[in-house]
């Protein structure tokens, strides 16, 4: 059985409505676009008993349409019960204008003791709706239980390098390849929704701040790792076998300084040992990671295992 033409190309054009519905459903979500004028936020007016849009702009199954103003549709009489009703955009495939191919419609919910939202109908061909909000309409009139069933039709993803992260204005998620991050643009600015760097090792740096700071061998792996917005540090370092640390050593020691993407915004505070002894480890927004003994001095040729874990 052979695959039926390709389209649109040289030799076959995207001619009826069902093939520019196939082809741009494929790939297009349905729902109101985003960051177009108030974006069909719904809402009921009371007095007047109608289910409201603001305006805005959708796509149904490759269909656009757009509102300059508010949309009202009036709500049916109460019931003998409560019912759940709900206003939806309905997409027509018989209408024969174009102002009756898509339009606003409030469904009917069928009354009883614990109503349920109406089903949307989304056939193949005819009717084809997706919902704005859904409400209780109760027997004694009143209208409540209010709630925005939109969903909005975010921009296709993107892909970027830190440096070079696009504006946060269309709303939409994005992949930074620098850190692996993927992020959410809100309209205003980028947000991390998930992360994982995995565990970078890290290197002595040899600083000169504090006592003999530049006194420490890795003994086993320190490494820092983020993940979601949180930094786990793990360290198993050594001093050298002349250069101890001791309590009156007020700054601590400072075997290494995290790279930016690690840095707290303020002083963070994690603890160790070494043998029965703890240890603190602050780690400071310029990435020093300060260690300072508690009870005893840490001797030469000791090993301490410590970490800190925060979020940023």
């Amino acid at each position: 059985m052979a695959l039926d033409d390709a389209y649109p190309t040289g030799a076959t054009q995207l001619e009826t409505t069902a093939q520019w519905e196939a082809f741009v459903s494929s790939f297009a979500t349905d729902g109101v676009v985003a960051g177009v004028r108030g974006e069909f936020a719904p809402y009921l007016n009371f007095g007047a008993r109608t289910a409201a849009m603001v305006t805005g702009a959708a796509l149904i199954r490759g269909f656009r349409t757009e509102g300059a103003s508010d949309t009202a549709v009036a709500i049916p009489a109460p019931s003998a019960q409560d019912r759940v009703d709900r206003l939806v955009l309905r997409l027509d495939r018989d209408s024969a204008t174009a102002a009756g191919w898509v339009t606003a419609a409030v469904l009917t919910g069928t009354p009883g003791t614990s109503p349920q939202p109406p089903a949307l109908t989304q056939t193949t061909d005819g009717i084809y709706e997706i919902p704005i909000s859904r409400w209780t309409s109760a027997a004694n009139g009143q209208l409540s239980g209010f709630a925005d069933e939109r969903v909005i039709a975010a921009a296709p993803p993107v892909e970027f390098n830190s440096w070079a992260r696009p504006s946060p204005s269309l709303r939409r998620v994005g992949f930074d390849r620098t850190t692996g991050s993927v992020l959410w643009a809100d309209g205003t600015s980028w947000r991390v929704l998930s992360e994982d760097t995995g565990w970078i090792n890290l290197q002595l740096s040899g600083a000169t701040a504090g006592p003999n700071a530049n006194s420490w061998t890795n003994n086993v792996v320190s490494r820092v790792r983020l993940r979601d917005r949180q930094v786990h540090l793990r360290l198993a370092i050594r001093r050298w076998d002349d250069y101890g640390l001791g309590l009156d050593d007020a700054n601590g020691s400072v075997p290494f300084i995290l790279p930016s993407l690690y840095r707290p915004e303020v002083w963070e505070v994690g603890f160790g040992y070494h043998s029965r002894s703890p240890v603190v480890v602050r780690v400071e927004p310029d990435g020093s990671v300060r260690i300072f003994p508690l009870e005893t001095n840490l001797p030469a040729g000791r090993t301490i295992i410590a970490g800190a874990n925060y979020f940023i």
